[in-house]
């Protein structure tokens, strides 16, 4: 089933506006879309090409309801979001998801930090040693967006760039990392089997790191400082 046709038979069932579908080179897993002339455009990342036909009709059903803001009939968005996440879906594109991330580095000692001793650390105080040691990045792009991310099928966990940095306490840094290996360790899922990410259960953890609130507080002026007139204000996708 082409990514049109999975588009429109939806479509038919939800209403009578036009749509199309594009696939498109995201860096990242994400879609868009935008109603123009009584249309419906989507642009489709295409990590999603090549996808069994009950996948892509689901991605379809995912996708239309959020832009149409209508509650989607159960089970019918469940197998696009399921299979996305598996290990084997992003193993496959690996390689590709790595030629296109130009904005990370795995190479973890920065200028003034090192993301393995930070690891280290970080593991063995807080979760007695026993986590598998990922893939360590730093990322350069706006704090704005984010200061870390854990992508979990690939097992990278990436840090801003920004906090590679000694006018910064050491203690912000190991928060973050600390922050992205909860979510390899604090995994919930819902009454649909949808993943979620920052639970409750998920801050009482998050509040037990020995200096939650100051670095709340330094990552909070870290990203506010971005704000000042003159900076840059780059804007990208999310893992």
């Amino acid at each position: 089933m082409s990514l049109t046709d999975a588009f429109r038979t939806v479509n038919s069932r939800l209403s009578k506006e036009r749509v199309r579908a594009s696939f498109y080179p995201y860096k990242e897993l994400k879609h868009t879309w935008r109603a123009s002339d009584g249309v419906l455009s989507f642009k489709v990342s295409d990590y999603v090409k090549g996808v069994p036909d009950e996948i892509m009709t689901s991605l379809a059903w995912y996708l239309l309801c959020r832009a149409r803001r209508k509650e989607c009939p159960e089970g019918m968005s469940q197998e696009y979001r399921n299979h996305v996440r598996t290990q084997q879906f992003w193993e496959a594109r690996r390689q590709l998801y790595l030629s296109r991330a130009k904005n990370l580095s795995f190479r973890p000692r920065g200028s003034a930090r090192n993301l393995e001793d930070v690891f280290s650390y970080v593991n063995s105080y807080y979760f007695g040693g026993v986590l598998e040691k990922p893939e360590l990045a730093w990322v350069r792009e706006s704090p704005r967006s984010r200061v870390g991310f854990y992508h979990a099928p690939l097992r990278i966990l990436a840090v801003n760039r920004i906090l590679d940095s000694d006018k910064i306490p050491r203690f912000v840094l190991e928060f973050v990392v600390y922050h992205e290996l909860l979510h390899d360790t604090v995994n919930h899922v819902d009454g649909v089997s949808r993943r979620t990410y920052h639970t409750r259960e998920f801050r009482l953890r998050e509040r037990e790191f020995s200096n939650h609130d100051e670095a709340q507080e330094w990552l909070t002026r870290v990203v506010g400082d971005q704000n000042r007139p003159g900076r840059a204000k780059g804007i990208v996708p999310q893992v």
